[in-house]
């Protein structure tokens, strides 16, 4: 009898304590897919999983991993892959910084994706899993290897900037699995020097945050951006959400949209230095290329948010901010469909005119914003030339920033943080000093002047 009566009492402690397990995990759904790559399973041995065909009938479970400050994972949970790859996972709750793997058979990873959070009290939608998602949970994990200790990974961030394009680029030419993981490092550097570049930007705005900062007001951009993807609409549409949430999440922070812009041109030209540098073999320039037009992509969204928000701030007239805003459809509409980056720079030098009217003042935003006239012209037509000259001297800077900061072996990411944020400042302080100069346009003399911060020194070639 009492030994009866102790098997039941230790029964009931033991459902007890399931029960409390399970209130402590949340559910993560989401499908492992054949999408975004062509490349073949197990191309060599030991090659990095990117996904593409065949990767669903090739896996055979998923796991979640918490991932360790040196990049080490930790298995935290795991499932088998159900019909058409959709898999469900119980996932402890609270858990932040996630990566998804499929497995095969012999538990060779095939594919994988990253999970900013699994917040407690609510279940939790994984991006469907393909190579871009691949592509980025290898760029996440090296950059968590390459960090210094005081150094933070924006894990949102990486997201927001590879792309398809990128993870189709990333295999093309890379004969050796040392190639291609080269390659991850070469763009983990970059994604790095972009972050610390943002911040130092921040900084010299004087917005104190963080890259931890950042990634909490974001978790909530990237779960609707996973629920999005889940749901098959327009991929472009979910995009495009996205990146607005995150510009709300900058601003919640203390970042306006126009300071948001000047920190992604300073993040991305320090992007694009170090993957031009590091990726400097002829076989890598398809993935050189597709990166700059993943670049070009971040700095359209960001001028066109700041365009308007600088006219709507300076009390424009309706049919300046619709030809602002036309502007800025054009441009991102262009760099999204440009199949080079000289058609996304392209792109960017006609912005720049249609803004600052190097070819018509009169006609353009700025002209039309300050009512230019022949009475009028010459005055604003200096303060244009002395944009276009600081711009120049801007890129002078930044050449001798990467030339001390980046080799094709390492980059030195504070140092060309630092570097580029200080060009960039210098650069800011030479076009605002044109205020002076636009002052018979009163309160408008300011707006103006940011007008031409937004259009001049954006994205080229040559940064």
């Amino acid at each position: 009898m009492k030994t009866t009566t102790l098997r039941n009492l230790w029964a009931a402690v033991v459902v007890l304590g399931l029960g409390t397990g399970c209130g402590n995990t949340v559910q993560v759904k989401g499908r492992v897919t054949d999408g975004e790559g062509t490349q073949p399973q197990a191309v060599m041995a030991g090659a990095a999983p990117l996904g593409g065909s065949g990767t669903v009938s090739a896996a055979a479970q998923v796991r979640a991993s918490t991932v360790g400050p040196d990049g080490k994972l930790t298995v935290v949970a795991e499932g088998k892959l159900e019909a058409q790859g959709r898999y469900t996972l119980e996932v402890p709750a609270g858990e932040e910084r996630l990566v998804l793997e499929a497995v095969d058979a012999s538990g060779q990873v095939v594919a994988s994706a990253l999970l900013e959070a699994a917040a407690e009290g609510k279940d939790a939608v994984a991006p469907p899993m393909d190579s871009e998602t691949s592509l980025e949970a290898q760029v996440f994990l090296q950059m968590m290897v390459d960090k210094p200790q005081a150094e933070t990974v924006d894990m949102v961030d990486v997201r927001a900037r590879i792309t398809a394009n990128m993870a189709a680029a990333a295999r093309q030419g890379a004969s050796t699995n040392e190639a291609f993981r080269s390659r991850v490092k070469a763009l983990a550097d970059a994604v790095r020097a972009a972050q610390q570049t943002e911040l130092e930007m921040y900084a010299e705005a004087g917005v104190q945050t963080s890259q931890t900062a950042l990634f909490e007001q974001e978790l909530a951009a990237a779960a609707a951006l996973n629920v999005a993807l889940e749901a098959g609409g327009s991929v472009e549409q979910a995009y495009d959400t996205f990146h607005a949430e995150l510009r709300a999440a900058a601003e919640r922070l203390g970042a306006k949209v126009e300071e948001q812009a000047q920190s992604e041109r300073a993040a991305s030209a320090s992007f694009r230095a170090t993957v031009k540098a590091r990726l400097s073999a002829e076989d890598a320039q398809p993935l050189v290329d597709a990166t700059l037009r993943a670049s070009a992509g971040m700095e359209a969204r960001a001028s066109g948010a700041a365009l308007t928000a600088i006219l709507s701030a300076g009390n424009a007239a309706d049919d300046v901010k619709q030809q602002a805003v036309t502007a800025s459809t054009t441009l991102r509409t262009q760099v999204r469909a440009s199949t080079s980056a000289a058609m996304a720079a392209s792109a960017f030098s006609s912005f720049e005119a249609g803004v600052t009217g190097s070819t018509n003042l009169q006609a353009s935003v700025l002209g039309r914003y300050l009512g230019v006239n022949t009475s009028n012209q010459l005055v604003v037509g200096a303060a244009v030339t002395a944009t276009v000259t600081a711009a120049a001297t801007l890129d002078t800077t930044l050449d001798a920033a990467v030339s001390s900061a980046v080799s094709t072996n390492a980059v030195d990411v504070s140092m060309l943080a630092t570097k580029t944020a200080e060009a960039y400042q210098a650069y800011a302080t030479a076009v605002r000093a044109q205020a002076t100069a636009l002052a018979v346009f009163g309160t408008k003399a300011t707006p103006a002047v940011e007008l031409l911060l937004v259009a001049e020194g954006s994205f080229q070639l040559g940064q």
